[in-house]
């Protein structure tokens, strides 16, 4: 009886270290090229913990940091290696949110970038992003009751996912994000083969593209909102976000549309402009 019950000890000994691991195991500092955002900044590659896989990822953040800071997740676009963060990205675009006041985390996904396991485009990937923000509680300087997600192209897909699955965070917003991925499907041929590998055919796996699809679900983005799309965007056509737009007003769901004349895919002609609207509606909500 003693020896039973000194094995059953040692079994939830065991269990609470398993579940008391830290979500982050490595963080190195690494030098990104000088920017005029990356001279006020500072930049880590990180591994991290989901679904028990190490997953590669970043954080950006100011230099000097006099108090804590409002978290930004931000969701990169691409597709498996396709579109990860190097170091451009790291030095000009996240260093540009750190320098705004944000302690930036970003996810490459799994099987990326020397991470374990397999992207799925919006499947089970989705929890790289939702432990990303679990992860944030092991940092310093890291506002934890103010956390904000932006996603690009891909990334707009992931952040509407997030917010389907109940990540915690005060808004969001998405630029050129993929809101119909049967839409995204048939007018995109060059990516076909890459979305049968990853998701299946999309008569063959219907389910598996409403679940990655927001106009299918609009009634469950109840997080403030902010969609913005280039009028000429050629990679995701703006009837996508058009249509979800159409869908939220209907939901009467706390959300602002912004559509760009002219505007492309990442809006890299609107920057200054759509990063400046980007912070401020994150602003407006932080705190609240």
């Amino acid at each position: 009886m003693k020896k039973l019950l000194f094995i059953v000890i040692i079994l939830l000994l065991v269990g609470c270290e398993a579940d008391s691991r830290d979500i982050i195991l490595s963080k190195e500092k690494i030098e990104v090229p000088d920017t005029k955002h990356s001279e006020a900044t500072e930049t880590y590659r990180i591994t991290y913990l989901s679904d028990g896989l190490e997953v590669t990822g970043f954080m950006v953040r100011p230099k000097e940091i006099e108090k804590e800071l409002p978290l930004l997740i931000f969701n990169r676009g691409g597709n498996q290696e396709y579109g990860k963060m190097d170091e451009k990205i790291l030095s000009t675009y996240l260093s540009l949110w750190a320098k705004k006041g944000y302690v930036v985390l970003a996810s490459q996904y799994r099987g990326n970038d020397g991470g374990e396991g397999k992207e799925e485009f919006g499947g089970a990937d989705v929890n790289d992003v939702l432990n990303l923000v679990q992860a944030a509680e092991e940092l310093p300087n890291v506002d934890v009751e103010n956390k904000v997600m932006l996603g690009l192209s891909r990334g707009g897909m992931m952040t509407y996912l997030a917010i389907k699955e109940g990540v915690d965070i005060k808004a969001a917003a998405v630029v050129g994000g993929i809101t119909d991925l049967f839409n995204f499907y048939e007018e995109r041929v060059v990516v076909r083969g890459m979305l049968d590998e990853l998701v299946g055919d999309p008569e063959e796996n219907r389910d598996a593209f409403e679940k990655r699809s927001a106009v299918y679900w609009p009634d469950q983005l109840d997080v403030p909102l902010l969609i913005m799309h280039g009028e000429d965007d050629w990679r995701v056509p703006v009837g996508q976000a058009r249509e979800l737009s159409s869908k939220l007003s209907r939901e009467n769901a706390d959300f602002e549309y912004v559509e760009y004349e002219d505007g492309q895919h990442l809006l890299n002609s609107y920057v200054e402009e759509y990063t400046d609207k980007t912070d401020q509606w994150f602003q407006q909500h932080i705190n609240e």
